[in-house]
């Protein structure tokens, strides 16, 4: 007996000692979380050079924060372990002269590091240190800090903390990116047209939360006024040409909710730079319609067609944008007030059918990983038939409908819902992109001999985006000018990722630059659950949770017992 019990310690020692040197493991969850993605390796491998990383998270911590060095610690094993140019250390900044810690402090600010106060509690005390949870990465020449640790004020310190892990892969690749890179592409966003302000694309483009998820870390960003021209000095006319010339030089560009129509020499001007190789992201709604429209005294408003003068330039394109809205059952809520008690208003949730939550039913890496993108008034998209490749990328549930233009909306509609028996259309697309070679809208057109331009009838391979809500890529902004989080619900104080995720992923897909902004949704997936599903299989639901359990319970007991009475006989 006594030596099978050392036999059994000795085993455990050195089964303790090998798994030091030896690190097997096996990622079950679906979003790969504890694994490097392939566009990570990829990028890794890359490095043609020394590359270092100077982590300065060292010190003696509380759980959590050790949570998180070790997270990080494992991350970069897993980074040298993919490019042997790859390496790091670990730093206390904290020395015991308080006057070196200043002068470190100071230096660490200014090369973009981030402080954080920690308050850490003994026993019998509590004591404050001033610790940096972030990186300086050195690339041959170029510098860059990396701050991982998220301070979301609505989460706790444990929340922020898994947050924080959870985006550990995405901080660290794009910033390895950016600095390997020798220059960002320049993208735009077109002005002329009443597009979205500066306030509600802020998140989208800087980022509240001040991290490296936004557009700017990765593209020089513009704005292009369409319609300021240089004068022609010959003919003292606008010069079209150099117009299209100074919009070619940018990689991309982004038309976000225009409310005013184009003009042919807009149009013309856009579509030239398509046929030359430019890409577009287009967010066009179908219909005029806010949310805003609702406050007045009726509570309700009618629906016009957004007539802009592209429907012929899509067409031609390969899409239509429908005059149209889709209701849907997946949807968000809104507070309604029902009543009064004690002169204080009651407000009840009621589910809003014309804020769907979209969805993607495909694998493409612009939508592969995403849920949940919040919209407001999204219209149906068609497709035309041509030569071009068509790939839907969000569209409704399969409880939706669709209601024609003009329309009375009203929030009488949540006091007398529609049956649900009316929502019979599914996955109505609102989101596609258009991929291969594109004819001109302009092709066997007479053009004023002034625009002094020679039209291209066709571009080489190319790729765009079209979109039926604008709503999907701005953010909210209070009427003290707070501005909130791309996707972000104020009813219920929940912000939808997918829509930042979705927008990011779309620009650097039409970029070259497609699957970063997806390691950055590792375990974000909301899972939205079927409530048609769980009403319907509700008592077989109850009978799995309640009798599995009791099952598996006396399975082991007699299959234990068994085994017990084999043993003795």
């Amino acid at each position: 007996m006594l030596k099978k019990i050392i036999e059994i310690i000795l085993l455990v020692i050195i089964v303790n000692v090998l798994s030091n040197y030896i690190h097997l493991g096996i990622d079950l969850t679906e979003d790969k979380t504890h694994s490097l993605s392939n566009k990570s390796k990829e990028i890794i491998k890359n490095i043609d050079d020394k590359l270092y990383i100077k982590v300065y998270l060292e010190g003696d911590f509380p759980a959590d924060f050790k949570h998180l060095q070790q997270a990080t610690y494992n991350m970069l094993k897993r980074f040298k372990k993919t490019n042997n140019l790859l390496d790091f250390e670990f730093i206390n900044p904290n020395t015991s002269n308080s006057e070196e810690n200043k002068q470190v402090f100071n230096q660490l600010i200014k090369l973009g590091l981030a402080p954080t106060d920690l308050q850490v509690r003994n026993s019998n005390s509590t004591s404050s240190q001033i610790i940096f949870p972030g990186a300086l990465i050195y690339y041959k020449n170029e510098s860059i800090p990396v701050n991982f640790l998220k301070n979301q004020i609505t989460n706790t310190p444990a929340e922020n903390i898994n947050y924080s892990i959870e985006n550990l892969e995405y901080e660290f690749i794009s910033a390895i990116l950016r600095v390997s890179k020798s220059k960002n592409d320049k993208i735009a966003f077109i002005q002329g047209h009443g597009e979205l302000k500066d306030n509600n694309l802020y998140d989208l483009i800087n980022s509240v939360l001040n991290d490296n998820f936004k557009l700017s870390y990765y593209f020089n960003v513009e704005r292009f006024n369409i319609k300021e021209f240089e004068i022609d000095s010959t003919t003292m006319s606008p010069d079209v040409a150099k117009q299209i010339y100074k919009l070619c030089q940018y990689k991309a560009i982004v038309i976000a909710k225009p409310i005013l129509p184009f003009n042919n020499l807009d149009k013309l001007i856009i579509d030239q730079y398509i046929m030359n190789g430019g890409k577009v992201l287009w967010l066009i709604d179908g219909v005029h319609a806010s949310m805003d429209s609702l406050k007045n005294n009726k509570r309700s408003f009618i629906t016009v067609k957004n007539s802009l003068n592209i429907d012929d330039q899509l067409f031609k394109y390969g899409v239509r944008i429908n005059a149209d809205l889709i209701e849907d059952l997946r949807c968000i809520e809104i507070p309604i007030i029902t009543g009064y008690s004690n002169s204080l208003p009651q407000q009840t949730f009621f589910s809003w059918p014309f804020s769907p939550l979209l969805t993607s039913n495909n694998n493409h890496p612009i939508s592969k990983g995403i849920d949940a993108v919040k919209s407001d008034f999204v219209s149906s998209i068609d497709t035309i038939q041509n030569n071009l490749k068509k790939t839907i990328l969000l569209s409704s549930s399969m409880h939706s409908r669709l209601i024609m233009s003009p329309a009375k909306i009203g929030l009488s509609l949540l006091e007398n819902p529609p049956s649900v028996n009316t929502y019979n259309k599914k996955y109505i697309p609102t989101a596609i992109l258009l991929e291969g070679k594109f004819e001109s809208v302009f092709k066997n057109r007479i053009l004023s001999k002034n625009h002094n331009i020679n039209i291209k009838n066709e571009s080489s391979e190319n790729k765009m985006i079209v979109i039926s809500d604008g709503d999907i890529i701005s953010n909210d902004v209070s009427e003290k000018g707070n501005i909130y989080p791309l996707g972000y619900d104020k009813y219920i104080n929940y912000t939808y990722a997918g829509n930042k995720f979705f927008v990011m992923n779309a620009i650097q897909y039409l970029c070259d630059n497609n699957s970063i902004s997806l390691l950055k949704g590792k375990s974000l997936k909301l899972r939205m659950l079927n409530k048609t599903k769980i009403q319907d299989n509700k008592l077989l639901i109850q009978l799995i949770n309640i009798l599995t359990p009791i099952i598996l319970t006396f399975i082991f007991f007699f299959y234990f017992n068994y085994l017990q009475k084999r043993t003795y006989r």
